[in-house]
């Protein structure tokens, strides 16, 4: 949680010299239920929804960082990582998996793996030259309730293995983290780019 919300500020940073608007879902060490934080973020209105997040991965040997958008997976690890997700929240996985039926046909399904995309791409190449054995994990689809109830493109970024002793030691360093927050400002930027491209050709 304190790597997380450094990493969080440190990307506020960024995007806030940029003349984006941040809001945070939590400033603080502060809990926040994950419906709360949905809940926050479409009271807001926001543009987009990043949930960042550092994973726990066994073998402890796994050096991963993946990305996720709302959806269906049959997969039983990704099953268990929502359950364990999920934990904190009120919906129980059959209820996250009924309110996913509501998503997608929903245009924000795709633009949600768009913007997933694009922000996986830039954590493993940047992270990639310094930590030479992350793996890459890719962009998958899971029903976690973080991600339930978004009016807008939403994903959550697993950015590190806390699991993995070599890579607490990468995250205890800053400038580690703060190559975490530049890559995810760059696909932060790199979607909001297309997008207004996209809008703009609409427009014609």
């Amino acid at each position: 949680k304190d790597l997380t919300l450094d990493i969080a500020h440190r990307l506020r940073q960024l995007l806030e010299e940029s003349a984006v608007t941040v809001l945070m879902t939590r400033e603080q060490d502060k809990a926040l239920a994950l419906d709360q934080r949905t809940a926050t973020a479409t009271h807001w209105e926001g543009d987009m929804f990043v949930s960042i997040h550092v994973n726990w991965l066994t073998p402890h040997t796994l050096r991963g960082i993946e990305t996720f958008y709302l959806g269906p997976t049959d997969d039983p690890t990704l099953l268990h990582l929502a359950r364990r997700e999920n934990s904190q929240t009120t919906y129980s996985l059959a209820e996250v998996r009924q309110l996913l039926e509501d998503v997608f046909s929903d245009v924000r399904r795709g633009e949600s793996h768009k913007l997933a995309t694009l922000i996986q791409k830039e954590l493993f190449t940047a992270l990639y030259e310094i930590n030479p054995t992350l793996e890459n994990r890719g962009v998958k689809s899971a029903p976690f309730a973080v991600l339930v109830g978004n009016n807008m493109p939403a994903i959550l970024t697993e950015v590190s293995c806390l699991s993995n002793p070599e890579e607490v030691q990468l995250l205890s360093n800053p400038g580690y983290r703060q190559e975490i927050a530049q890559a995810l400002f760059r696909g932060i930027l790199s979607y909001a780019t297309a997008l207004q491209h996209s809008t703009e050709k609409g427009s014609k």
